[in-house]
């Protein structure tokens, strides 16, 4: 199949790092577009009462900033400048916000690395890359992490 826009989903994790790789490799060889997603979960202040304490918006929002620049600066001089590509960051539940991405920007695969989850955390929350991968509107690559020899 010949892909035109792909996007590659990253949480800073070594697996996501192989994911983003092989995305470059395959958005070279189909001279597709390639979008960098990296989805942060909502910062719950649970310090912050209704009689102040915690965290104020200001330090939230600095703090969110902190991490769109953190995206920006791992992956943007990675991409070779051929390649057409964006960089977003987007709030919200990765699964859920990975797929309304992928629907809009109509991508043709989206990459991920497998989920480190495994056994009861698994059954209990499910993995990202499993999620993405039943609802997807597109095809869905999932990097597995090297086998280690023991």
């Amino acid at each position: 199949m010949n892909y035109k826009k792909i996007v590659i989903c990253t949480d800073f994790s070594e697996n996501s790092e192989k994911a983003f790789e092989k995305a470059l490799e395959i958005a070279k060889s189909n001279q597709a577009s390639l979008d960098v997603l990296y989805v942060r979960e909502p910062i719950v202040n649970p310090l912050r009462t209704a009689g102040g304490g915690g965290l104020s918006p200001e330090a939230i929002e600095a703090t969110l900033k902190e991490i769109e620049s953190a995206v920006i600066k791992k992956y943007d001089s990675r991409i070779d400048p051929a390649i057409d590509h964006t960089i977003k960051v987007r709030e919200g539940h990765p699964s859920t916000e990975i797929v309304e991405y992928l629907k809009r920007v109509g991508a043709d695969l989206a990459v991920t690395g497998a989920s480190g989850i495994s056994g009861l955390g698994r059954v209990l929350l499910g993995s990202v890359s499993g999620r993405v991968a039943r609802k997807s509107p597109c095809d869905v690559l999932i990097v597995k992490p090297e086998k280690t020899e023991s």
